[in-house]
Order: C-alpha cells, then sequence, then structure tokens
C-alpha cells in the first residue's frame, strides 16, 4: 500500500497523540492522582478526579482510531477532520486555561502537543482537498 502525504501526516498525528496518552497514563498519572488520594478532598472530588483524567486517555483514543481510519478508508478525510476538531478542541481548552486559569499549564504538554496534532491534521486535510481540486 503507497501512502499519500496526507496519510503521512494524518499517521504522524495518530502516532504523536499515542505518545500524549502513554505519557498521560504512565507519568502523568502517579504524578496527579496519587497525591489526589491524601489531599484531604472529599471521595466524591477525587473520584470524578480520576473519571475526567481516564475519561481524556479514552477520549484520546478514539482520536487516534479517527486518524488511522482516514488512512484505511478512501473518503476517510472525514474522520481526519473528526479528529483534527478533537484535536483542536483540547489544544484551545489546554490555550485558554493556560490564559485564564493558572498560567502553570504552560509549563505541561496540553498546550503545545494537541496544537500539533490538530496542524498535522489540518494540514493532512488541506493537502488532501487540495489534491482533489486539481
Amino acid at each position: 500500500m503507497i501512502l499519500d502525504i496526507w496519510d503521512g501526516l494524518f499517521l504522524a498525528a495518530a502516532a504523536l497523540a499515542l505518545l500524549g496518552v502513554i505519557a498521560h497514563e504512565v507519568a502523568g498519572a502517579p504524578k496527579v492522582l496519587g497525591p489526589l488520594k491524601t489531599s484531604g478532598l472529599a471521595p466524591e472530588v477525587v473520584w470524578l478526579h480520576h473519571f475526567s483524567w481516564h475519561d481524556g486517555s479514552v477520549s484520546v483514543l478514539a482520536m487516534i482510531g479517527l486518524f488511522l481510519l482516514a488512512v484505511r478508508q478512501e473518503d476517510g478525510v472525514y474522520f481526519a477532520i473528526i479528529g483534527s476538531a478533537m484535536s483542536a478542541g483540547f489544544a484551545a481548552l489546554g490555550i485558554g486555561l493556560a490564559m485564564l486559569g493558572n498560567r502553570a499549564l504552560w509549563r505541561t504538554h496540553a498546550p503545545y502537543a494537541w496544537t500539533l496534532v490538530a496542524l498535522l491534521g489540518g494540514l493532512g486535510i488541506w493537502l488532501q482537498a487540495s489534491s482533489a481540486a486539481s
């Protein structure tokens, strides 16, 4: 199977997202979820945070699946559009919280990684559309 350049970009977006979810679960979870248990917060707050943490990972796995479907399907660009939109939403959330919430978020991967995934996906979408138009 010969890949077009946009397929390579969709694969790169999926690979970067996979690295993000692995870092999130393997490196991030012990740093955040462990100390949270001993924080003195109400159990509902602690476990809602656990749910939200892993829900983010599941969402990113779905995004990865969308980029992979974009490569495998004939009209897969629609999957890439959804995956890129998801990543752009995560990027906007990370940037918005860093700007309006706490600047400490700039020292995490959140504002940067999802922006790069969205840009890779968006560039792939644009290149595929440009190719179809010519």
